[in-house]
């Protein structure tokens, strides 16, 4: 066993460095790739389909139509086509070690596409869903554990956790797995790599498993209990690490709401990296077990002749590749700035969003510049602001109909124009520090907040203004904003014209309360509520529609733990950072991040 697990090792040791440059490149060309088709193919789906927003109250019925089964399918195949790419050109890799081999990730590129398509060839079909199903075998737990980070996924695998049937069905489809993994171990390396038929390839698993059934149980054994260990150690590692970075060097205000999200970050990481290191340690060992246990002629038959790369063919297929990781990472990268930090359509099955009112107005006098940065520091989802015309038609950002409270001027807002606004200070009432904050204008605040946090816009209703829904959403697309803003209104006509205008533009009817039958209103896509109204009968009602739920304005921590367990979708606030820790609470995170505080001798 232990010379068994010294040549395992070697093994894994031949063309490493193209082995991992292979992984990187490969796991973050498919994830930008099957993100944005997933995204976009939620997004056609939903509207297709007449739905603004997935719930775990309609996601069956959702998932039931025939527009999401066609999206669905096709995404699907996408994801079975990039695993088997990988799979061909790990088992590729691997061959080469076991004659030490060593050639450049292009050359594998290459010839693990030419298997794959050998595999079309020879009628191996059935070879691709065994790939996938040891996919499911080895990296089920991988899969479960990030869908548990997914909305609402994570609502829908907790209720049906509960349920013994699906113990059972768990149980039962593990077996399964376990039977087809014994019965076909083998076969899809030996297809793979000799071209031969699925009996053939059956026949001779069957006979290799039957004669060293110990030995690769240990060691398919052994290497994932291995990745299951590295992504445990890793994440505690780096999590004490960021817990202790945060400790020393955050901001005391907003430390554990940092280290909460870090926190989630770093299991989604840790997912990324064991899932690629179990891929090429799974592969790894199918082949090292071929070539150790099968017949000696195997290793004669790695003709060095695979592994030529005409010099024509590999500067067109440098280019070609080349060109396609610059085009799609510029397109992600366009899309990802163009929609902004969160895109409308990509929030679709995400977490509950934080929403900071009027800025983070605890920390700087509402609906100013310093405000909205002060909600981007405190790493709030999205930013509400409200908008008004001045009397020349001007759309700033200010929220009362009277300038009193604030400037101590009377008369309302459009009854100045911009240059009159510009000369009143909208800072000192606030405190000495922001005396001499001027008016924004709309504008300015999209200039300040694109790329970098979301947008909920509320249109003041008035009666002194016809052009303000025009002028905002002039403005929004002028900037190319429309993924990353959401629009709100007490005026339902408001709402009806921005469908008007733009019909793909999310709206919000804000509430006090809610009353009347608005739940299957197409010119609303979410509500904005009061949250001592919220309830778990209105939220339920509102996402079988497919539609939103916004609470406002939630300050304190019991009521941030209520709006939580009835799964409102935005939650509105003054203190983003209190609703971060509420909403993220994880009870480990924080005993450790005040370990490390008392560690390093900080005051409580």
């Amino acid at each position: 066993m232990r010379r068994m697990l010294r040549e395992f090792r070697e093994l894994l040791r031949v063309g490493r460095g193209s082995l991992l440059l292979f992984e990187i490149v490969y796991r973050i060309f498919t994830a930008a790739v099957l993100l944005e088709t997933a995204g976009h193919g939620l997004s056609f789906a939903l509207k297709q389909s007449g739905f603004s927003y997935l719930t775990a109250g309609n996601s069956l019925r959702f998932f039931a139509l025939p527009v999401t089964l066609a999206v669905l399918t096709g995404f699907l195949l996408l994801c079975l086509f990039f695993a088997n790419l990988e799979v061909c050109v790990l088992y590729t890799m691997f061959q080469a070690g076991t004659v030490k081999e060593r050639v450049s990730v292009l050359k594998f590129l290459f010839l693990g596409m030419k298997n794959l398509e050998e595999l079309f060839r020879t009628g191996n079909v059935r070879v691709l869903f065994l790939n996938v199903g040891y996919y499911l075998l080895t990296q089920g737990w991988i899969l479960l554990r990030f869908l548990y980070h997914v909305r609402p996924l994570n609502y829908i695998l907790d209720g049906l956790s509960k349920s013994r049937m699906t113990w059972a069905g768990r149980w039962l489809l593990l077996a399964a797995l376990l039977v087809v993994a014994v019965l076909y171990l083998f076969v899809p390396v030996i297809s793979t790599l000799f071209d031969l038929g699925f009996r053939q390839s059956g026949e001779k698993s069957r006979g290799l498993v039957r004669k060293r059934w110990f030995p690769a149980a240990a060691l398919l054994a052994g290497v994932n209990l291995f990745s299951w260990m590295l992504y445990l150690a890793g994440q505690f590692v780096f999590k004490v690490l960021a817990a202790f970075l945060v400790a020393l060097l955050a901001d005391r205000s907003i430390e554990l709401a940092l280290a909460l999200t870090i926190s989630r970050g770093i299991d989604i990481a840790a997912l990324a990296v064991v899932s690629g290191i179990s891929s090429c340690l799974n592969t790894g060992a199918l082949t090292f077990l071929l070539y150790r246990y099968e017949d000696e002629r195997y290793l004669s038959e790695i003709p060095p002749y695979r592994y030529s790369f005409p010099a024509g063919l590999r500067k067109v297929t440098t280019i070609l590749l080349a060109a396609c990781l610059t085009v799609s990472g510029t397109l992600y990268a366009y899309d990802r700035i163009r929609s902004g930090a969160v895109a409308a359509a990509r929030g679709a099955i995400s977490e509950s969003k934080i929403t900071s009112h009027r800025g983070f107005s605890y920390e700087a006098p509402e609906n100013t510049l310093p405000a909205i940065e002060a909600a981007i520091d405190s790493m709030s989802d999205y930013v509400e602001i409200d908008v008004q015309e001045t009397k020349d038609d001007v759309v700033v950002v200010f929220h009362d109909a009277s300038l009193k409270r604030i400037t101590g001027q009377k008369g309302g807002l459009w009854e100045y124009t911009y240059g009159d606004l510009l000369l009143m200070d909208f800072g000192v009432w606030f405190s000495e520090e922001f005396a001499g904050t001027r008016i924004p204008t709309l504008a300015e605040a999209l200039e300040t907040c694109k790329g970098r946090i979301g947008m909920n816009i509320e249109l003041k209703a008035d009666h002194y203004s016809d052009t303000l829904v025009k002028e905002t959403l002039r403005l929004i697309e002028e900037y190319d904003m429309e993924g990353q803003v959401v629009l709100s209104s007490t005026s339902y006509r408001y709402l009806r014209e921005v469908k008007e205008r733009n019909p793909d533009m999310e709206t919000g009817y804000i509430l006090t309360a809610a009353y009347g039958t608005y739940f299957e209103d197409e010119n609303i896509d979410f509500f904005s509520i009061r949250s001592g109204y919220v309830t778990g009968k209105l939220v339920d009602s509102a996402h079988a529609f497919g539609k939103k739920v916004h609470a406002w304005t939630v300050n304190t921590r019991g009521e941030l733990n209520r709006m939580k367990r009835l799964q409102v979708d935005n939650i509105i606030t003054d203190r983003p950072v209190l609703a971060r820790e509420t909403l993220y609470q994880e009870e480990d995170t924080e005993n450790l991040l005040e370990f490390i505080r008392l560690a390093l001798g900080m005051e409580k």
